[in-house]
């Protein structure tokens, strides 16, 4: 008994360390990609019109409606399997997404004249047919990162997609001083998906076979079917309210309400990819006992509110000198916007994880009973919240966005045999004391003379840090200690650096 003790904690140690090895090399990854993105942005959004960015949008929500039905749950479903003939479930599970993948993009060409015509412009059909091409190319990306992430070769995986994280945004930059307007935002993606596709194949030990496996294909549909019910609605509350926006206030708007978004999400959508990367190919290792899945859920969770939730304030303070640091004047509307969705981003990021626990006890039929009445009250609230501009729209969505995360919370407590409460006893004392720090340094911040945008933010950055750190090291050193035990295990080289910060 104690020698089998031995060896699972020996596994858990192992897995927490492979995963914590992923989430660095991800997140270095997406850190390049943001950086990347953001510099390019400086130019772009110069050069180019809210129009411009409305216009790409509006046509990916055409495309991001229709490719639901065919997107969705493949990698999920080959994360999750853990039976012994992965390579030809693999194998199966390419061909299925070729087939979709194909099928939805003639379906989506077919679509765009129509939609060109109804979005009164004609460019719209020019922007489809390259999007396609570059979700074609995304979509079979699928199966090689999928296989690499289930094998937890994340090193692999980034040393081969960071040479284009680079070579993309540049390319950007170079096209819309060479005058190719609105599609230099899609023209560069698209020339070097198919080299990254290509190169990832021929760098997985999986052999693709001519053998198209469609005995298998319903045991890969049995899984998705229910994410894909799930993903239609979160699809069409992702993206219904751009078209209700676009409607109602125009394209531009759309292109502004877009920024917004999107800086709303500088960390968040980089950092909670890189977890769940991580999390679903981890997490499914402990399902037999909850109690050791709930210790690994809820630990990395404390590390990631620890990490994410003073950046996200941070943002909220400094809204306006960003945008007028990185975009311009012409941007200004987006502050109040990005300042709302800042709000919604946070329940968002500390929420993201419920896909993951979902679908590590095939829960995927509860997931979906969500969903399907949270799309319809979004796009409700979406309509309802255009009437006022793009602060109504972005106020109303996060209002809707944070009673239905409080739901998702209660299911994952559910699953695991812990009670609702027990959530927020945990994660609770970091929103706090980051909302205190943050009171703090506003009201602080608005007795100073005014400064420079660039300036701002690194006073506001600087002092928020400070500050943060000093009321770990000082009054908070319970919770320091149990996050210091999890970046120990998960992070092993970090550790010592961790603890000298915190004065541990």
């Amino acid at each position: 008994m104690p020698k089998l003790f031995l060896f699972v904690k020996k596994h858990e140690v192992s897995v927490a360390r492979q995963a914590g090895k992923g989430f660095i090399s991800y997140l270095w990854r997406n850190v390049l990609e943001k950086i990347m993105g953001l510099i390019a942005m400086v130019f772009l959004a110069r050069e180019l019109s809210p129009y411009d960015f409305g216009l790409v949008s509006i046509t990916e929500v055409l495309l991001y409606m229709i490719s639901v039905f065919g997107t969705t749950g493949l990698a999920e479903f080959l994360l999750a399997y853990r039976k012994d003939d992965t390579e030809e479930i693999f194998n199966a599970a390419f061909w299925f997404n070729v087939l979709l993948t194909i099928s939805i993009s003639i379906v989506f060409i077919a679509c765009v004249p129509f939609w060109a015509v109804w979005q009164h412009d004609e460019r719209i059909l020019y922007i489809g047919i390259i999007a396609a091409g570059i979700f074609i190319f995304s979509q079979l990306q699928t199966i090689p990162k999928t296989w690499l992430s289930k094998n937890l070769q994340f090193d692999k995986q980034v040393k081969m997609q960071a040479p284009f994280i680079i070579l993309v945004p540049l390319a950007k930059i170079a096209a819309v001083f060479a005058g190719w307007g609105v599609y230099s935002l899609i023209i560069p993606t698209l020339i070097f998906q198919p080299v990254l596709t290509l190169w990832m194949y021929k760098s997985i030990e999986l052999k693709i076979k001519l053998r198209l496996l469609t005995n298998r294909w319903k045991e890969i549909y049995h899984f998705t079917k229910h994410l894909i019910g799930a993903t239609v609605f979160t699809r069409i509350t992702d993206y219904g309210d751009k078209f209700i926006l676009a409607r109602f206030v125009g394209i531009d708007k759309l292109g502004i309400y877009n920024i917004a978004f999107q800086l709303a999400e500088l960390f968040t959508g980089q950092l909670t990819q890189v977890a769940n990367n991580v999390l679903s190919s981890s997490l499914p290792k402990y399902v037999d006992d909850k109690n050791i899945f709930y210790k690994h859920y809820i630990n990395f969770l404390k590390a990631f509110s620890f990490l994410i939730l003073p950046l996200l304030v941070i943002m909220f303070i400094v809204a306006k000198p960003m945008v007028l640091l990185l975009y311009g004047e012409k941007w200004l509307e987006a502050v109040l916007p990005l300042q709302i969705l800042i709000v919604a981003a946070a329940f968002k990021a500390l929420s993201s994880s419920y896909g993951c626990v979902m679908n590590s006890f095939h829960q995927n039929k509860k997931s979906f009973a969500v969903t399907a009445v949270y799309g319809p009250v979004h796009l409700v609230a979406s309509v309802v919240g255009s009437m006022y501009g793009l602060a109504g729209l972005a106020l109303a969505v996060t209002i809707v966005k944070i009673i239905f995360i409080n739901w998702n919370i209660k299911q994952v407590m559910d699953t695991v045999s812990k009670p609702f409460m027990q959530w927020y006893r945990d994660i609770v004392p970091f929103f706090m004391v980051s909302t205190l720090i943050g009171l703090i340094v506003w009201l602080c911040i608005y007795q100073l003379p005014v400064m420079n945008a660039s300036i701002n933010v690194i006073v506001v950055s600087t002092t928020f840090t400070i500050l943060y750190v000093l009321s770990f090291r000082v009054l908070l050193k319970p919770y320091t200690a149990n996050i210091a035990t999890t970046v120990h295990q998960t992070f092993p080289k970090l550790s010592p650096y961790f603890n000298k910060l915190l004065g541990i």
